[in-house]
Order: structure tokens, then C-alpha cells, then sequence
């Protein structure tokens, strides 16, 4: 197959140009404490030992693939990600419990797809229209595992949720893209957020884990037995990892891209020493 050099660099300038500059891989790793704990149905978490415990967790954001959102009223951009692949793996833990959310999404058997069922919000501050809004992101995550039973099932739901607001540090801002076109504001925009002072609104943040399990009953039917939530108190939250996989795809493409080049050139000068030579032996 020939190729002319115009169109490998065409075919460059394109593959650089389908990559959004805010396609990133963030980690947003946080700390904090248990500030309650609720059993609805069978006593799952165990309050006394758990208040005051601390905790440790993290949410890793894909935004690689395109997440579709809206903005609403100029400072507060947010999405119900629920078609499309997951974008969101999270992990949290506290006491001697470690529960790892990799959501593979809920399978909607109408249309034969997995729906991820992820929020994610983000808001510009810190003021607007002389109101306190502050910079701040929050993010969701889902998760479930059914196990089957000669008699039944038992599914188990896990609900993980974090978030800050900063009404002192500007942070976070909209881009063109977001204001005008409702794109996904850049997640990977560093964050080292610290709420020097627990007893003030003006930095706050915190999250929970619901664990729900569903067992479906051949004989008793369905039931829950158990619905339990952990709350905890947001004392830091910081970005341990940003990279860009499509980029550094791109990258690699484009050496490959100007290997062949490379070797196209020395081929076709051989070619034309061949030739030389040739046409002088005659």
C-alpha cells in the first residue's frame, strides 16, 4: 500500500486533534473520620467501635471517554453518568473494613446494555452573583454483586459518595468548552484541599458507604436484612495521580508513524542507488 508523506502527516494532525486536552486519569485520594453510623435493619456496622475512626479512600476518574453533563446557572456543573462504560472505581476504608467499588454498571436487560449509574458534580467559585458558592467536587459511585443460590439470590449494593466545598481558595474554574457548550469542566486540575478548621462552614466536606443486601427467596420471598450507612467527616482531600493514556498512545503512534517514514525514506533511496547504478552499468 502506498502512502504519501502528506497523508501520514494528515493522518498525525488528526489523531492528535481527536484528544480532548481535559482527557485525563485522576485520583482523588481522602482522609477524614466516622462521624455516624445508621443500621436501618439487621445491626451490620458496629457505631461504638467505629465513631471517630479514621478513614481512608479514594476515587479514580476516567475522563478518556466522553462524560455528558449539564451546567446549571454558570457555577455548578453535573452529571447522572448512566450509559456508556463506567468512569469511576473508588475504594474506602475505616476500622479493620476495606470495601472496593469497580462498577462494571447494572445490566438493564430492555436494552441489553450496563448503565454505571455514577454522579459527578463540580462548582466554580468562590462567589457568584455576590453569593458564597465556593469550589467544590463531589463524585458517586455504585457497585452490586449477586450471588446465586440452589434457592434463591443474595445481591449486595454498595453506594459510595465524597465531596468538599472551599469558599476561601478559588481552585477550579469553567472553561470555554463548559460555559458556552455544557463540556465536562477539567477534573484533572490539581487539588489539595485541607479543612484547617472543623468548626467553620467555610471549607467542608464529607461522604458516606451504603451497604444495602437483597435476598430473593424461592420460599420467604424478598427481603432486606441488611441497609447500613457509614458517614464520615472530610479532613483533606488531594490529587495523587494525573496522566494522560491518550496522549501517551498518541505518542507512541506517532513514533511508530515516523519509524515508518524513516524507513520508507531509506527504501526509496536505496531504490534510486539501484537505479543509479543500473542505468550506469548500461
Amino acid at each position: 500500500m502506498n502512502i504519501s508523506y502528506r497523508q501520514l502527516l494528515s493522518s498525525i494532525a488528526f489523531i492528535f486533534s481527536s484528544f480532548s486536552v481535559n482527557s485525563a486519569i485522576v485520583t482523588y485520594s481522602f482522609n477524614g473520620f466516622v462521624s455516624e453510623v445508621e443500621n436501618t435493619e439487621q445491626f451490620f456496622f458496629d457505631a461504638v467501635s467505629l465513631l471517630g475512626q479514621q478513614v481512608t479512600g479514594s476515587f479514580t476518574l476516567d475522563t478518556s471517554a466522553p462524560i455528558r453533563g449539564r451546567l446549571e446557572t454558570g457555577y455548578y456543573w453535573w452529571s447522572v453518568h448512566d450509559n456508556d462504560r463506567p468512569a469511576l472505581t473508588s475504594s474506602v476504608e475505616f476500622g479493620d473494613m476495606l470495601f472496593r467499588l469497580n462498577n462494571e454498571g447494572v445490566y438493564q436487560a430492555e436494552y441489553d446494555e450496563y448503565y454505571p449509574e455514577e454522579l459527578l458534580e463540580m462548582y466554580d467559585g468562590p462567589t457568584f452573583d455576590d453569593g458564597h458558592i465556593g469550589d467544590g467536587i463531589s463524585l458517586k459511585d455504585y457497585a452490586r454483586k449477586t450471588t446465586l443460590f440452589s434457592n434463591g439470590s443474595l445481591e449486595r449494593t454498595l453506594h459510595l459518595n465524597f465531596g468538599f466545598r472551599d469558599l476561601i481558595n478559588d481552585s477550579l474554574a469553567f472553561d470555554e468548552d463548559t460555559l458556552l457548550r455544557d463540556e465536562m469542566p477539567d477534573f484533572s486540575s490539581p487539588v489539595s484541599w485541607f479543612d484547617n478548621d472543623l468548626t467553620s462552614d467555610t471549607q467542608s466536606g464529607g461522604g458516606s458507604l451504603r451497604l444495602i443486601e437483597r435476598v430473593d427467596d424461592l420460599n420467604a420471598g424478598v427481603t432486606y436484612p441488611v441497609d447500613s450507612t457509614v458517614r464520615f467527616t472530610l479532613t483533606s482531600v488531594e490529587t495523587v495521580k494525573v496522566s494522560s493514556p491518550t496522549m501517551n498512545f498518541s505518542f507512541y503512534f506517532f513514533v511508530v508513524l515516523l519509524f515508518v517514514v524513516k524507513v520508507r525514506k531509506r527504501n526509496l533511496s536505496f531504490n534510486n542507488i539501484n537505479a543509479l547504478e543500473n542505468f550506469t552499468e548500461k
